[in-house]
């Protein structure tokens, strides 16, 4: 994943509005060093008024930027 990747939550999430997961764009990503860590990725999904953290696992990309 990458900065600007339009990107979705596989299921939605659960018990929450559902259309308001199905399209977020991935607006920075926390590289772990050494690999201790998932990689996680900031989200701005539509409608939300700020972003929210996710790691990297959690998320299906629809859409590479290119």
């Amino acid at each position: 994943m990458k900065i600007g990747d339009l990107v979705k939550h596989p299921k939605g999430i659960e018990n929450v509005c559902k259309e308001k997961y199905a399209l977020g764009v991935i607006l920075h990503v926390r590289r772990p060093p050494s690999g201790r860590f998932e990689t996680q990725v900031e989200v701005l999904w539509h409608g939300f008024p700020t972003y929210l953290i996710y790691n990297a696992n959690q998320l299906e990309v629809i859409s590479e930027n290119r």
